[in-house]
């Protein structure tokens, strides 16, 4: 009978123990669990486009866009362990205010000549960096400024009012990104005079003739695209959210466009041969049951150097694809099960124009051949697809600066009841660990 009541005083004790030591252990899995998914983001905090601009001796400039509103800054160091100093959005600097946006852009000043500065980007609530390492940046040596070179112009609707806060990317030809925000009235300004060139020293460009790559990302209002040259930048004309222009009459954007003589096509062909090709490849496409969807049609302006070929066809026919890129990749694939083949080339494309081609065997066992002529803007703009209606159509890559960064994240998911767990659980060991002992003093 001793044994028995010795028993039943320790069965509780122990009870106790066991649960308190499972609802720790049960805390510590549930908890890492958490952790783990707050390493993915969801899709509406982490930031796309990423893009890097305004690089100087002092000074550079982060972008990103977000699904939805949301705060954003970066932290940056020049000591990758030590990524402390932040750096609010240039909206939040002006007004002392943080609020939140679906397009973000980031000015750090007051850096080091020729130094690697290092940072993250917060987003919301998530902190994202470079696939597990900090993106990174060297600013470029101290030079004489040279004169300004002040370019300006305008960011409209369809309906001819003004975009607020839309971030204005400028390429100079053969230059990197320059970017600034428009005003309430939608009007922009920067000096094209501070733009480096790959190497990072002052770019040289003709003052009348350089070409200008002009990329706009006005969050929620959407994108646009335009390319002029510098005797049309004081004032660029307005550009229309939501279209692809071109401010240039013939000259370089025209020389772009055709092929001539002394080898503007991979092949070597002249123009004439270049557009009796299209001609009959226009009316090829009338009837055809493969169908190019982008490039939408002839002359097609994409600001992508990595482009997305795509179109229709039936499904399991076989299609060779080329592009000139200068020089010419060939890649064949079969049309899927649900009528759709898309390509995209595994090198960039250079700026200017290109001929894409698809061919084929038809029904009749001939070998068809279309072809598209398109013209990439710039290289490391932001990607996206240009639709039949010439309206831009964003896509969302990870983020990228210059070359592509596939980001992480920590950001937080809602809870997913670990802690409760574990509270419950303890809370109860210790409930029978009392009981226990209340019971052994009865006893006794």
């Amino acid at each position: 009978m001793a044994k028995a009541g010795l028993m039943n005083k320790r069965i509780p004790t122990l009870l106790g123990i066991l649960i308190l030591i499972g609802g720790l252990i049960a805390g510590v899995v549930l908890v890492n669990m958490r952790q783990g998914l707050e390493s993915k983001a969801g899709p509406t905090e982490s930031p796309k486009n990423v893009k890097l601009s305004n690089r100087g001796a002092t000074t550079f400039s982060v972008s990103w866009s977000t699904d939805i509103p949301l705060t954003g800054l970066i932290k940056y160091s020049e000591d990758p362990a030590k990524i402390t100093t932040p750096a609010g959005d240039a909206r939040d600097q002006i007004s002392g205010t943080s609020k939140g946006y679906t397009n973000h852009t980031v000015n750090v000043t007051g850096l080091g000549a020729n130094k690697t500065y290092y940072f993250l980007i917060v987003s919301g609530s998530g902190s994202y960096d470079d696939n597990g390492k900090p993106f990174q940046v060297r600013t470029t040596t101290q030079t004489i400024a040279p004169p300004e070179d002040v370019i300006f112009g305008k960011i409209i609707g369809a309906g001819g009012e003004g975009i607020n806060e839309a971030i204005v990317f400028v390429e100079a030809e053969g230059g990197e990104t320059l970017s600034t925000i428009t005003r309430a009235d939608g009007t922009w300004r920067l000096n094209l005079a501070n733009a480096r060139d790959k190497q990072g020293a002052v770019l040289t460009y003709d003052p009348q003739k350089a070409l200008l790559s002009i990329f706009i990302q006005a969050g929620t209002a959407g994108t646009a695209t335009a390319i002029t040259d510098t005797s049309k930048d004081k004032p660029v004309p307005d550009i229309t959210i939501g279209k692809n222009q071109s401010f240039i009459e013939g000259g370089s954007l025209a020389a772009s466009l055709t092929a001539t003589e002394s080898g503007g096509t991979s092949t070597g062909a002249g123009f004439q041969l270049v557009a009796a090709q299209l001609s009959m490849s226009e009316q090829l496409e009338a009837t055809a049951t493969v169908k190019i969807l982008n490039p939408a049609v002839n002359g097609e302006i994409i600001a992508t150097d990595l482009p997305e070929f795509r179109g229709k066809g039936p499904s399991g026919t076989t299609l060779k694809l080329t592009v000139d890129a200068p020089a010419e990749i060939t890649q064949v694939v079969t049309v899927d099960i649900d009528s759709n083949w898309s390509w995209t080339p595994p090198q960039r494309l250079s700026q200017g124009g290109h001929t894409f081609s698809v061919q084929y065997t038809d029904a009749g066992n001939q070998l068809q051949t279309m072809t598209r002529t398109f013209t990439v803007l710039a290289s490391g703009l932001p990607a996206f697809t240009a639709t039949p209606s010439a309206t831009a159509e964003l896509v969302t890559p990870t983020p990228t600066i210059a070359t592509t960064m596939p980001a992480t994240s920590s950001a937080q998911l809602e809870d997913t009841g670990g802690l409760t767990t574990t509270l419950a659980l303890a809370a109860l060991g210790i409930g029978l660990l009392l009981f226990g002992k209340y019971s052994k003093r009865k006893l006794d």
